[in-house]
Order: C-alpha cells, then structure tokens, then sequence
C-alpha cells in the first residue's frame, strides 16, 4: 500500500511542479476529484478545479463562448497566472483552471431543488443566444446519437438472455426505436439551422451534479458538451433526469413549465425514450458494481415499467 502512496505523492509532485513552471501557479494543495480533475489549492489562498482535457478544439470552443458570454450562472475557465488560458507542455492534455466554487450539488429528489435547475437552465439558454465563436463544434442531432447508443446497447442482448431478461430487451429495443423514429419525423434539421443563424447553445449534460449551489445562488459547472443546437435538448435530457423523482408522472414533468404549449408533444416523446436507462446500462457494465447484474437488470425492469406507464398517460394527454 506504501508503494502506491508513494507513486500518488510523486505524481502530485510533478503536477505541482508542472503548474508552476507552465502556469506560474503556486499550489499548497492538490486533491484529486476524478481522473484528470484536481482540487487546486494556491499559496495565495486562491482556489480552483483543475482540469486535463484531451479535445483542444472542445477547449478552444469554450475559452470563445466564455469570452462571449455575459452570465452569473455559471463558472467559466480563467486565465492561469502568467496569463496562459490552457497548458499543455509534455503532457497528451490540455489543462485549464476554473475558479472553485465551494457548493452543494442539486439534488433532483428535491422539488426545490427541481425548480432551481429549470429556473437556472432557463435563465442560461436566454444568456446563451446571440453566441457566435470561429472553433465551432457542430455535433449530430441528439436523437441520431442515441439511435448509436441503441446499437451498443443491442450488442448486450446475450446478457439479458442468460439471466432471463429477454422480454425487457425486447420490449426495450422495439420502442426505443420506434420512438426514435417519431421524433427524428420532427423538423429538428430546420431547428438546427436556426440555432447556428441565432448563436443559440446548449450545456449539453444537466445532471444534477453540473449544477452547484451557494448563497441561493445556483451555478453551471463543466462545459465539455457545450454545442449550438435547439436549446429544447437541455430540457429534454433535464425532463429524463426528473422522471425516476417524481414517480414517473407526467402531470407533475409538466407542471415545471420547461416547454411551449407547442412543444409539448414532441417533448413528452423524447423524454420518454430510454437513452439515459441504455447510457446508465453501458456505463454499469464498465465500472466497479455494488450489486450483482441480476439485481440492476432488475431494478431497470421495475424503472422500464413505470416508464411505459408514463409513455401511456402522455399519448392519452397528447391526443
């Protein structure tokens, strides 16, 4: 175990050393979050994320939208010391430092706390339009990247058949893309076009952990899926991550006001598409797991339930 301690002690070292001699940075404190993401402590008494970034051209979008927006909600890159906006020097990483901001995260089993993300995600969106940048990233539309994410997910069928779950696959996979192909009928194309004329962008990831509050005042954190599309797609995915809090109903989604009147049906139709069920599948399958996949495929059996119930009242509503 010393051994291994040793290895972290040394690599904080050199990362310190690092930031000092790219960045002018001084740190008394260096703390990992995740992988490439460092709680940064300075000898000045200042305090920042640190983070490693593989995607110049992602860096470069964001330092322009940064620059070009006008915003208190969320937190933005700043410059390193000697004035650098990212160092990269003998690393396969793009570094950038972002003021930290000493929060909670939202906690969307909180009605409350619900309220704070439509209120803040929509205030963003406002303050996110008229943006124009020279490295822009154009992304597929977002039901084109989950019909991708359909196709990983046909590729775990032989799990769900060897321990008896071939009828939530089944069931799963012809709805998901039929349901893909009713909303792929709208004309997003056109609402991309007009998103690009308008400079109008999305956060792209509004988990309740990219949301931080302080003082009653609730900020966006980490803009790595920044892109310029239909701002209608911050709520959708927003509306998804509220359905398993609110019991899957629909009534109560609507009741936050994220969508016009005329939006209302081609929301309540992606919303229900399970392509956050098949990403958190995927992504289980790849990390260390607390419970059996007997278990989880159980849970995502109940969960896939109460979401095809959800689907029902929405039609009955819709019509």
């Amino acid at each position: 175990m010393s051994k291994f301690l040793e290895r972290d002690d040394h690599r904080i070292n050199r990362l310190s050393s690092f930031l000092y001699w790219e960045g002018n940075l001084e740190t008394k404190k260096v703390h990992p979050i995740k992988r490439n993401i460092y709680y940064i402590e300075t000898t000045s008494g200042d305090a920042y994320v640190l983070k490693g970034h593989s995607n110049m051209n992602n860096v470069q979008q964001q330092w322009e939208f940064f620059n070009r927006i006008q915003s208190n909600h969320i937190v933005p890159f700043t410059k390193f010391p000697n004035g650098k906006k990212e160092i990269t020097a003998g690393t396969k990483y793009s570094w950038t430092i972002s003021p930290y901001i000493s929060g909670r995260k939202l906690n969307y089993k909180s009605p409350v706390d619900r309220n704070r993300a439509v209120s803040t995600i929509k205030k963003f969106h406002y303050q996110a339009s008229g943006i124009y940048v020279n490295h822009f990233i154009r992304k597929q539309l977002f039901f084109t990247r989950w019909d991708a994410r359909q196709e990983k997910f046909l590729s775990t069928e032989e799990i769900f058949e060897k321990l008896g779950f071939m009828k939530l696959f089944q069931d799963m996979n012809i709805l998901m893309k039929k349901y893909i192909h009713v909303v792929s009928s709208y004309d997003w194309k056109k609402e991309q076009l007009e998103a690009e004329r308008k400079g109008c962008w999305v956060h792209g990831d509004v988990a309740s952990h990219n949301y931080l509050l302080k003082n009653e005042q609730t900020y966006l954190i980490d803009f790595d899926l920044l892109h310029c599309t239909s701002q209608l797609y911050d709520v959708i995915q927003l509306g998804q991550r509220f359905l398993p809090n609110i019991d899957w109903d629909v009534n109560t989604l609507l009741q936050y006001n994220m969508v016009k009147e005329e939006e209302i049906e081609r929301f309540l139709y992606s919303v229900f598409i399970p392509s956050d069920m098949v990403r958190e599948w995927l992504h289980f399958l790849t990390k260390k797991r607390r419970i059996t996949v007997h278990s989880y495929l159980e849970i995502m059996e109940n969960e896939w339930i109460k979401r095809k119930e959800f689907l029902k009242e929405s039609i009955k509503l819709i019509k």
